[in-house]
């Protein structure tokens, strides 16, 4: 059997639409500024003004930098269900999209196991807390077998782990946390799945992108430091 080309728990298939995803997010082509395409975010002639002034910016420089602003806010996104695509995307689970009357991200295909997931915790207010929660004891209710999680991928803390989510004095033995390394550990059973991917992504991304980028050993160990520190633990 023929070995993968990026990572053990992933088909390069799989994994290489996945990547795909989030490089389509960018332009293809060095962008010119479509005014009616900027304008359909609308844009605001009021922080013009403040950038243009305190940042010594010109109209069509702040035009390039709000237009980067826009492509930047659709990446964002898209790396952020890139973790749902590539985990729904292994042996054994189920990305459930939009439309799941769970109203949840991801499921062990037994629905032993249900995932909200989250990229970041830090983007998970008090109110978003209070729904989430809400959100897996209702499907608790109806899979009442089944072990309920919230997931993120970065904590404050920049550290790993898993633990039953005591929140607001509720408790309960079948919702819990899982976030960093273990919650990839938790999908595919593989304590480095996370460091797998990490080092697997930029040969993906020149492999299907047009960029002709090569990292140097620099940028490399940059990347590499700045991967530890957000998942120390």
């Amino acid at each position: 059997m023929e070995k993968n080309k990026y990572v053990d728990f992933l088909s390069d298939e799989d994994f290489l639409k996945c990547v795909q995803w989030v490089c389509d997010a960018y332009p293809k082509e060095k962008r010119k500024q479509d005014m009616k395409k900027l304008q359909k975010n609308t844009l605001d002639p009021f922080k013009l003004y403040f950038d243009a002034i305190n940042k010594e910016k010109s109209v069509n420089e702040w035009l390039v930098m709000e237009s980067s602003r826009q492509y930047d806010k659709t990446v964002n996104n898209r790396v952020g269900e890139f973790h749902q695509m590539v985990l729904g995307k292994v042996i054994g689970w189920e990305d459930l999209g939009r439309g799941d009357k769970t109203g949840l991200d991801l499921k062990k295909s037994d629905s032993s196991i249900f995932i909200e997931l989250k990229n970041k915790e830090n983007t998970v207010n008090s109110s978003s807390m209070a729904k989430v929660y809400d959100k897996l004891e209702k499907a608790l209710e109806d899979y009442p077998n089944a072990i309920m999680y919230w997931g993120f991928v970065f904590s404050m803390k920049g550290d790993s782990g898993e633990k039953v989510w005591k929140y607001l004095g509720k408790e309960n033995s079948k919702i819990k946390m899982v976030w960093g390394k273990k919650l990839y550990e938790l999908i595919t059973g593989d304590k480095n799945a996370l460091d797998k991917l990490f080092e697997a992504l930029p040969k993906a991304i020149l492999d299907i992108s047009e960029s002709h980028k090569n990292l140097t050993q620099k940028d490399l160990k940059q990347m590499v430091d700045i991967f530890k520190e957000s998942f120390k633990n």
